[in-house]
This record gives C-alpha cells, sequence and structure tokens, in this order.
C-alpha cells in the first residue's frame, strides 16, 4: 500500500500578519494529526507549475492548497496532468469551491485532510487549460458547437457558463454534476430580454449537457476559466471524465441528488434562445 506524502502550498497573502493565528493554529492543528510534509509559498514570480512539479518529483503524492479559491485556480489548471490527489484548507474568502466539495473554514478542514474522502471528479478543458468549476462569458453574443452537430446561443446576446462542478455566481443556481461525464451548458438571456415574456416560466435558460463542443465568437471575446481570463474568438471545450483526485468532506455536493437535465445530448430551449446546424 502506497504509503501517502504531503506537500503543502501556501499562497502568498498568507504573510500578511492578520492570518498568522489562524495559520499556526492550522499547523499545529496538521502536526497533531501526523500530517507534515514538504512547503512551499507561491510568490508573484515564482511559478506554480515548477512548485508543484519539483515536489511530485520528491515522492509528494498529496498537494495540499492552503489559501481560498483562487488558490485552487493557480494550480487547477496543470494539476489533473499530475499522479497527486489534490488536498484542500480553506483559510480566506472566497471559499465557494471548498463549500461545494464539503471542506469546512479554517482549523476544521484538518480533520477532513486526515480523514481522506477521496473522490475522483470530471475536469472540464478550456483549449489546453483545465478548469473545476466553470468557464464564464458574462456578456457575450458568442455561440456554442454542440458536438458538431448545431450551434446555440442568445437571440439578444446573454451570459454563457460551462459549468463542471457547481453553479457558483447565483446563490439559486443548478448544481452541476462533477462525477457525470458531462459538462452542463447554461445560456441565460439579457435581463431587457425578460420583460418581452409576460410568464416568467417560459422565459428561461438554455441548459444542454455536453461532452465536448466549441465556443464561437464573431469578435474577440473573454472568458473565464476558474475565474482565469483568456481570450479569443474560437475555444475547444470538453469534458475529462474521472481525471482529479480531491479529498472532500462527507457535506459534499459534487453529485446532483436528483438528475435536472437527462444523460444525453437533448437540449431544452425557449424563446430566449436559438439553435442551428453547424
Amino acid at each position: 500500500m502506497r504509503q501517502d506524502s504531503y506537500g503543502f502550498i501556501y499562497d502568498d497573502f498568507l504573510s500578511d500578519r492578520q492570518y498568522e493565528r489562524r495559520i499556526a493554529d492550522i499547523e499545529s492543528r496538521l502536526v497533531l494529526l501526523d500530517l507534515v510534509g514538504h512547503v512551499a509559498r507561491l510568490a508573484l514570480f515564482r511559478s506554480a507549475k515548477d512548485l508543484v512539479e519539483s515536489m511530485v518529483h520528491q515522492g509528494v503524492t498529496t498537494i495540499v492548497v492552503i489559501g481560498n479559491d483562487r488558490t485552487l485556480d493557480k494550480v487547477m489548471w496543470f494539476l489533473p496532468d499530475l499522479d497527486v490527489t489534490l488536498g484542500y484548507l480553506p483559510v480566506a474568502e472566497p471559499t465557494d469551491i471548498a463549500e461545494i466539495l464539503g471542506i469546512p473554514h479554517g482549523i476544521e478542514a484538518c480533520d477532513v485532510l486526515a480523514a481522506r474522502l477521496i473522490e475522483v471528479l470530471d475536469v472540464g478543458r478550456l483549449d489546453d487549460r483545465y478548469f473545476l468549476t466553470e468557464v464564464r462569458l458574462p456578456q457575450t453574443i458568442a455561440s456554442i458547437n454542440v458536438e458538431g452537430q448545431y450551434r446555440v446561443s442568445s437571440i439578444n446576446g446573454g451570459s454563457i457558463s460551462v459549468r463542471n462542478l457547481g453553479g457558483l455566481l447565483v446563490q439559486d443556481a443548478p448544481q452541476a454534476d462533477a462525477m457525470d461525464g458531462l459538462l452542463e451548458v447554461v445560456i441565460s438571456p439579457q435581463e431587457e430580454t425578460h420583460r418581452r415574456w409576460r410568464n416568467p416560466k417560459v422565459v428561461s435558460e438554455t441548459r444542454i449537457l455536453i461532452r465536448h463542443g466549441e465556443i464561437i465568437s464573431p469578435d474577440p471575446v473573454d472568458a473565464y476559466a476558474d475565474n482565469h481570463m483568456v481570450n479569443g474568438m474560437h475555444f475547444d471545450l470538453r469534458i475529462l471524465p474521472q481525471k482529479l483526485r480531491v479529498i472532500t468532506g462527507r457535506r459534499r455536493r459534487t453529485v446532483l441528488a436528483s438528475k435536472q437535465l437527462p444523460k444525453s445530448r437533448m437540449t431544452v430551449t425557449f424563446p430566449t434562445a436559438t439553435d442551428h446546424k453547424s
């Protein structure tokens, strides 16, 4: 049986004095739980990829990110290519991903790490960049080419989200399933479009489950993959099933309790969206 070796990656903002007590408490708890290993700190001119790969070469099998969701973003774009398990100790906001993974804030997260409840999650990929949560295009007239079969877009423009894990931007958004081998595309119309329809049940989002597709825009557009911005007119999208091992809490929300969409390539299209053959 493989003995796990830990590598701890601290975000640079944790060097601020306001976090001293919290970090000291976490480190004391980790020692008490016999969770010790290599330590590295992110910095402005220090590559997160180089730090993590160096740890892996030294035998580290579990990479523990200490910080917040933004810290997680800094390693997620490359981490699925490495043979490691991901752990997460959230110290400061934002911690939306931690909530979905069932990981409590602060010192209690150490006990989740020690329990080593591991889920194997899907990850998405935007061109050559991995993402755990979603790709967002806040306001756009871009369209989604669905598996080379047809395109779908909002008539008057709107926002596009391509979700793998959860719906992080709106509190009551449907939660995507990170273990179903599919990406959930959500196209939301602009607000003024809603006023054209009297029945709020008719005006809704277009939601599609896909395995791969393309984002196509007539003009350069900003896309945010796990909050990292990239710009372009064409992006390749795809899901990579069971690509990342993650230590989660028992109250995790990585899988839907009841499926809200059929596991197929069906579309649910409302008057606010158009779809046409590619």
